[in-house]
């Protein structure tokens, strides 16, 4: 005969245990998804129930967790800011040209960042060679950062990107080549792809952030001048930085979020004051 039906598997068991400690036979059954019922024979069922209301009036069961979800808007705005910011730089420096001094200090010379020129990896993500250029990697960026921005907060999302893409585009001079150069978001975007496909809430999903970085090695790999290793150096760096977030307890702190949303957007403020020291 049915005694309870309950939807949390630790408090059927506890349920179970007070009805082993009086001696009354009893079974424990699966009623479906995350349900359990609790049986007894007929002849038990007054003690039992007695049994159960005494515990259960010493041990109340713990009020449900609500579920508050992140407000879409400050994400959005991130996004928003970060496609504009983009757009707006390439606007002021302009197209990709050996006479421009915004590229010819801020470009991601392999060689020069090895020599020590370290703002490199983080002035090269703002540039772009052209309006194309730019603009794809504005809509793209701005897609993914507004995906972590809901995920993660604002703030970490971006400081995450700038980590992501800075570290892949290090690792791509000092790993994989040394005469390259190199200009464009693109190494964080990819960085981007990166921790979205790490974070312990998407890994049931990660094929389709893995397949998006399929997708866009395959459509930005086909030019001349593409950063293959740039590219998957940033994936690879954003796995990293994903898989350690996910270590690490929620950051709900909107001061914390603000802190290091102000750190994500000096970094390249610090960089370029660096390039032109």
């Amino acid at each position: 005969m049915l005694l309870r039906l309950v939807d949390d598997f630790r408090r059927a068991m506890d349920l179970s245990l007070v009805l082993d400690e009086e001696g009354i036979a009893h079974e424990l059954r699966s009623a479906g998804e995350e349900r359990w019922a609790l049986m007894v024979d007929e002849a038990d069922l007054a003690r039992a129930q007695a049994a159960l209301t005494t515990f259960e009036r010493e041990n109340p069961p713990p009020a449900p967790r609500v579920q508050t979800s992140r407000s879409p808007t400050p994400a959005l705005a991130c996004g928003l800011l970060f496609f504009l910011s983009i757009l707006a730089f390439h606007v002021w420096t302009g197209p990709e040209s050996s006479a421009s001094p915004w590229f010819s200090r801020g470009s991601a010379d392999a060689a020069a960042i090895l020599r020590g020129e370290w703002w490199r990896t983080v002035t090269a993500l703002t540039l772009h060679a052209d309006a194309g250029h730019a603009v794809g990697n504005a809509v793209l960026g701005g897609l993914l950062l507004a995906l972590l921005a809901h995920a993660l907060g604002p703030g970490l999302a971006a400081i995450l990107i700038v980590l992501a893409g800075s570290a892949g585009t290090l690792a791509a001079a000092e790993l994989l080549r040394r005469d390259f150069i190199s200009v464009g978001a693109s190494t964080a975007v990819f960085g981007a792809l990166g921790v979205l496909a790490a974070l312990r809430q998407h890994r049931r999903r990660a094929w389709v952030p893995l397949g998006a970085g399929l997708a866009l090695l395959a459509f930005l790999g086909t030019s001349k001048r593409a950063d293959l290793a740039g590219h998957l150096c940033g994936f690879a760096a954003g796995v990293l930085l994903g898989a350690g977030v996910s270590l690490l307890p929620p950051l709900r702190g909107r001061l914390a979020q603000g802190a290091l949303a102000s750190i994500a957007a000096a970094a390249p403020m610090a960089a370029w004051l660096a390039a032109f020291r």
